[in-house]
């Protein structure tokens, strides 16, 4: 859904005018890498007065995009109301109408410090048209910068991910056409449906601009913006996105300074002029203040999660976990919708936060959102989740400078509001908020509300068992059908949905199975991943249909969050007590948790000077691309039941059964260094626990897990470099060293599980590690020659394997330094694990 209020603002079609304008105002520069020639004969014919009076020999970037445009505009919309659509295009180098300023300007400030302004008409020149990977780009210490190898990515759709490479062997026209070539394809069926069922109500204004707008997200994630005379890190879907945000900002606020729209256009004729006059350098701090960045931060994000009962927990905790994640959408969402802003103002939602872009005056009424806010989560939650908002006032200069010092202010403000949670809760209660809350015999100890008791449950909740049936539905469903409309006032919330319905948000959950016309504007695609495969396997059905009926993914908001879990059969979920039992060895579970390392400095000294909007904004998808589709579909790969508690943002959460959980966190590992570039400056630490049998409780695993992370990022080595660690159990192994760790591991587990070896080899090892220890206690010599003299007697004992026996030797102590490796406790310990019966 693009527009909440749709239907109720009084400039309904300059909205949508100005809106598919600033998102299509660069899809030439896609059209013309393409080259094709016939195309530019034809644009060449056409829009010769345009070009020639510009001064060009050929057809610019405008002129491909207003051209194509036109072939993609249902008639009936480009003839009665996108009829300035195509002007908004073809003029927003050189503005003469209110409109094509916004976008004008909107375009010069989202670029003033991502490229020079220079056309892109020379298509024929042999310059790299790849987007960089901006995560190649990234570098904490700016004296390395230079070093750094630059990446480029592949001319991809955003959902087929290939790793970037540091060089290039691929022809950028073939690469064009061919991603061109299924764009344009999509566009055309999209124009098709319209025409066929315009007088349909599912085939109106609002769904043709969602389906374009979700169709040139996946379309142009991965090309450059701009190329020539430029560095191309910065996606034409970023670009687009923060043309088309900033837009909106512009004409909300002058819209409230100024009531006369020559006015309006006469101020934004003065920045377009300080823009182009000093690249940046005329503009002072202070000047044009028409934006403010909004931050909403959730806490007690992991007390939430994991406090839940073991009756349905799986479900629970995939249902809780969402819930945080659509909780802070359904917030920011809810705030567009009020002030009739479209949902390109959502800047990024991830990771436990979201920011806004908003016009200035917003800042005004943060704290009335804060205090409604407030009102519906402490009555719904008893304090145990909060949700603070906090802005700050974004000017010219802070555009054409560093963007990132805006992400950095407006942090810094919800840091310090964190000790005043629910303030405004307490002032309006006073003295009776300390009062016991509610009172009862029986009370949940999960969310502290009467216990309903049943004969089959003498423990049951009603708001918890909420949850389980919403994860059940969660991870069965593909769809999310979404209905916005009046707030909802409840005396009491019984059940999760009744939250989202207090601030407007209906939601109901539906199948593709069930062969029901989703409109494109109120419905979302749960797991991408899951929806694909399951079109896949209806391919040979699909491509019996009609074109215009096939199913287009494409034209659907996906989530980017991660929700695998594994099914015993096509209905029934695996539970903990089947997932445990599927172990090796040891019948439990276990939890890995990982985030990225340094995220703070990554998006605050990461790009140094480049730190634009559109640089973090890149920044943040590809982040969210990893660890929402793409970790989806990692972890499903993986062989072993694994459950996705939670995945987005920068970080995850898995529970798996306990074997599989090490060589799947190994594997999330090199796959993320794969697709940040190996860039030394991004990394990944994890935590991994396991179980001490199947029935223990999910919550404290979870939150020694966690610990065991805290402890990773402070992991050293001998050189200095910090994090980057897995944390086994308590055990610290710099990543670097885990696939050694696992091999001794295999060779232990081989020798005692298929040679017979007898279980004394690890007792050994026990000890050799426990001599170690007391000798650095007591500052004494580490005695190796007694685990040489035990490792003699056992080849003596096992000559046929004397050689593999005579192998580990080394691998454990090394002669020449007389030192023990560092790992062998935890190699011993994960065989025995292994091997326990």
């Amino acid at each position: 859904m693009i527009f909440y209020n749709a239907y109720q603002t009084e400039d309904k079609i300059l909205d949508y005018n100005i809106f598919l304008g600033a998102i299509l105002h660069d899809i030439g520069k896609f059209y013309m890498r393409t080259e094709n020639s016939e195309a530019k004969i034809t644009i060449s014919r056409e829009y010769d007065v345009f070009f020639k009076e510009a001064g060009k020999h050929a057809p610019r970037h405008e002129d491909w995009g207003a051209y194509y445009v036109q072939q993609i505009l249902p008639e009936r919309f480009k003839k009665e109301i996108l009829k300035d659509v195509t002007n908004l295009i073809l003029y927003h180098h050189k503005p003469s109408s209110y409109g094509q300023y916004l976008i004008s300007v909107a375009d010069k400030i989202s670029a003033s410090v991502d490229r020079k302004d220079i056309e892109e008409d020379d298509t024929s020149a042999d310059k790299s048209k790849y987007l960089i990977s901006i995560l190649s780009q990234i570098c904490l210490d700016q004296n390395e910068k230079s070093s750094r190898k630059t990446y480029y990515k592949n001319l991809t759709k955003r959902y087929e991910i290939k790793y970037p490479t540091d060089s290039f062997y691929s022809n950028a026209r073939n690469d064009y056409q061919n991603l061109w070539e299924d764009f344009s394809k999509k566009a055309l069926i999209l124009k098709d449906k319209f025409e066929k069922s315009l007088n349909e109500i599912h085939f109106d204004l609002e769904e043709y601009a969602s389906a374009i707008y979700n169709l040139i997200r996946i379309y142009t994630y991965n090309i450059p913006s701009a190329f020539y005379y430029s560095k191309p890190d910065i996606s034409l879907w970023a670009h687009s996105k923060s043309t088309a945000a900033i837009a909106f900002c512009l004409d909300r606020q002058l819209k409230k300074e100024f009531s006369q729209e020559n006015e309006r256009v006469r101020v934004l004729e003065s920045i377009n002029t300080k823009i182009l006059s000093g690249r940046g350098s005329s503009i002072k701090k202070g000047e044009f203040p028409y934006f403010c960045l909004v931050k909403g931060d959730i806490s007690g994000i992991q007390d939430f999660v994991f406090d839940t009962k073991m009756d349905g927990a799986l479900k629970a905790l995939k249902a809780k976990s969402f819930y945080i994640s659509f909780l802070l959408d359904t917030v920011a969402r809810f705030i567009l919708k009020k002030e009739n802003m479209p949902i390109c103002n959502l800047i990024f939602n991830g990771g436990g936060h979201f920011y806004l872009l908003m016009p200035a005056y917003f800042a005004e009424k943060v704290e009335d959102y804060q205090k409604e806010i407030d009102k519906l989560l402490f009555k719904a939650h008893r304090g145990s989740i909060s949700i603070l908002l906090e802005t700050d006032i974004v000017d010219l200069y802070d555009f054409s400078g560093n963007f990132g010092n805006c992400f950095d202010r407006v942090s810094s403000k919800i840091y310090r509001k964190k000790i005043s949670k629910f303030r405004n809760v307490i002032e309006n209660q006073k003295l009776k908020f300390f009062e016991p809350y509610e009172d009862y015999e029986q009370k949940c100890p999960h969310c502290h509300r009467a216990l309903r008791p049943r004969e089959d449950d003498p423990d049951f909740c009603p708001f918890c068992e909420s949850f389980v049936e919403f994860g059940e539905k969660l991870m069965k469903s593909d769809f999310i059908k979404e209905s916005w409309g009046e707030q909802i006032e409840y005396s009491d919330f019984k059940n999760i949905e009744d939250i989202f319905e207090a601030f407007g948000r209906k939601i109901e959950f539906s199948n593709y199975s069930e062969k029901v016309i989703n409109p494109v504007t109120n419905t979302i695609v749960i797991d991408r991943n899951r929806l694909e495969k399951l079109l896949e396997k209806n391919n040979n059905l699909e491509n019996r249909k009609k074109s215009d009926d096939k199913f287009e993914i494409d034209f659907y908001e996906a989530l980017d969050i991660s929700t695998h879990a594994p099914f015993k059969d096509e209905i029934n979920l695996k539970t903990i007590d089947e997932i445990s039992n599927s172990s090796k060895g040891i019948k439990t579970w276990g939890i890995v948790r990982g985030d990225v390392d340094n995220l703070g400095r990554i998006f605050k000294e990461g790009l140094g000077d480049d730190n634009s909007i559109s640089r973090v904004m890149t920044l943040s998808e590809e982040f969210s691309l990893f660890f929402g589709y793409y970790f989806n579909k990692l972890v499903s790969q993986q062989n072993g039941n694994i459950v996705v508690i939670y995945a987005g943002g920068d970080d995850f959460c898995i529970l798996g059964q306990w074997d599989v959980l090490p060589h799947t966190a190994h594997k999330i590992y090199t796959e993320f260094r794969s697709f940040s570039c190996h860039n030394p400056d991004i990394t990944l630490s994890m935590g991994f626990e396991i179980a001490p049998d199947k029935k223990y409780p999910i919550y404290r695993v979870a939150i020694v897990c966690g610990d065991h992370l805290d402890k990773a990022k402070e992991y050293q080595r001998e050189d200095g470099r910090k994090k980057d660690c897995f944390a086994f159990g308590g055990n610290f192994v710099g990543w670097e060293d885990y696939e050694d760790v696992e091999k001794l591991k295999e060779v232990i587990a081989d020798l005692i599980g298929s040679k017979n070896v007898s279980k004394a080899l690890i007792n050994g090892i026990y000890a050799v590690c426990n001599l170690k220890k007391m000798t650095q206690t007591q500052e004494e010599l580490f005695k190796s020659w007694r685990f040489v003299y035990f490792m003699a007697r056992l080849k003596e004992r096992y000559k046929k394997y004397s050689k593999e026996l005579e192998d580990i030797l080394p691998k454990i102590i090394d002669k020449k330094s007389n030192s023990l490796y560092k790992h062998s406790y935890l190699a011993a310990r994960w065989a025995e694990l292994e091997l326990r019966r």
